[in-house]
C-alpha cells in the first residue's frame, strides 16, 4: 500500500514526496489522495513554498476518475512548488499523464527511478 505525502530529507534539502506506488483500486488511490492533501494542507499552513515535489506513482492503476483528482491536485500543489518529478510512468500511464500535464497546465519532469528524480530535484 502507498505510504501518502511526507517530508523526506535528500542531500540537505526538503522534498515533498508524494507516494502513491502500488495502489491497486480506485478507492484506496483516492484514500490515499485525500490524506495527501491533508499533509499538503499542513504544509501550506507552515508558510512552506518552493518545495521540491516528488510524486511516485509506480505499479498504480490509473482511471479518469483519478485523473480528474490528480488534476485538481496538481493544480493546488504547483501554486507551493519550486520543481516537480514524477517516477513511476510506463505505458498507458505517460499518454494519461501527458494529458493531465496538459490540461492543468502543470511542468514536471518524468524519471525512471527515485533516485535520479531526488537528485534532479536537489540541483541547483
Amino acid at each position: 500500500m502507498a505510504g501518502g505525502a511526507q517530508i523526506v530529507q535528500h542531500k540537505n534539502k526538503d522534498i515533498y514526496y508524494i507516494d502513491y506506488s502500488n495502489i491497486k483500486t480506485t478507492g484506496e488511490f483516492l484514500k490515499t489522495m485525500r490524506e495527501a492533501a491533508a499533509f499538503r494542507e499542513k504544509v501550506r499552513a507552515m508558510g512552506k513554498k518552493d518545495l521540491l515535489v516528488l510524486v511516485n506513482i509506480t505499479d498504480s492503476y490509473l482511471n479518469v476518475e483519478i485523473l480528474d483528482e490528480l488534476k485538481k491536485a496538481g493544480r493546488i500543489i504547483s501554486e507551493m512548488t519550486k520543481k516537480e518529478a514524477i517516477v513511476g510512468i510506463t505505458g498507458y500511464k505517460k499518454i494519461l499523464l501527458q494529458i493531465v500535464q496538459t490540461f492543468a497546465n502543470l511542468n514536471f519532469q518524468v524519471f525512471r527511478n527515485i533516485d535520479d528524480a531526488k537528485d534532479w530535484l536537489v540541483k541547483d
